[in-house]
């Protein structure tokens, strides 16, 4: 089998799409996207492409602002399930923690739901910062963690495996179950901000709740990040 074909994530053992359709947080974001002028979109952690979806099969051009996108994931399996869907759109395997994009390459790098699913959740920033042109924006899917009175602010990390930490050198082992999709990662406001200072970001937006959610058990949240 190929390096590339292992089954590193749950998501490499998925079969069929995973679109889900025009859920709220996903109209929110591409309309915030186009009033602030955002024409070149690199979504990192696409799945299946549901973005790319919307954008192109949006009524009456609804995003036709964004001229240029590519998809990357890091799971081989949604960038095949996406390739054969969208067979004209761009879509590669990308590691979100190096990315192989140059510099200051897009006008805005989407990470939604993909921090969710990191413990090393600073590479991911400190490359989209590194690749935004314009901006970075941040859904998160878990609720956030209350800074601990006595200790702190502290994140929730996963201590099972999470993308690439287990099994990025070969094949699951007999009897070995790959990360599970409901396992993931729950983070500290304080210290994700303290990430964007770190990387000159700065908060241009922010939306929750309704905003989001038509679910109340949801916890869709957005940052919309300015590169400074």
């Amino acid at each position: 089998m190929e390096v590339s074909k292992v089954k590193r994530t749950y998501w490499d053992t998925f079969e069929g799409s995973y679109q889900m359709g025009a859920q709220k947080h996903r109209l929110y974001m591409l309309d915030l996207l186009r009033v602030k002028g955002v024409e070149t979109l690199l979504d990192v952690g696409m799945g299946t492409a549901p973005i790319f979806d919307l954008i192109i099969n949006s009524p009456e051009a609804r995003w036709d602002n964004i001229r240029d996108y590519k998809g990357t994931d890091y799971s081989w399996a949604m960038v095949d399930i996406a390739k054969e869907m969208f067979p004209h759109g761009k879509f590669e395997v990308q590691d979100a923690r190096a990315l192989k994009e140059p510099d200051n390459s897009w006008d805005c790098i989407l990470l939604m739901h993909a921090l969710d699913h990191l413990d090393d959740y600073q590479a991911a920033i400190r490359e989209a910062a590194r690749v935004a042109k314009k901006y970075v924006c941040i859904i998160l899917w878990r609720p956030f963690i209350e800074d601990d009175p006595e200790e702190g602010p502290r994140n929730n990390l996963n201590p099972k495996n999470t993308y690439g930490k287990t099994h990025a050198e070969g094949n699951l082992l007999p009897g070995e179950k790959p990360w599970e999709d409901t396992y993931l990662q729950e983070y500290s406001h304080t210290l994700l901000e303290d990430e964007f200072k770190k990387n000159n970001l700065i908060i241009d937006h922010i939306a929750e709740g309704d905003l989001l959610n038509s679910d109340a058990s949801k916890y869709n949240f957005l940052y919309l990040l300015h590169k400074g």
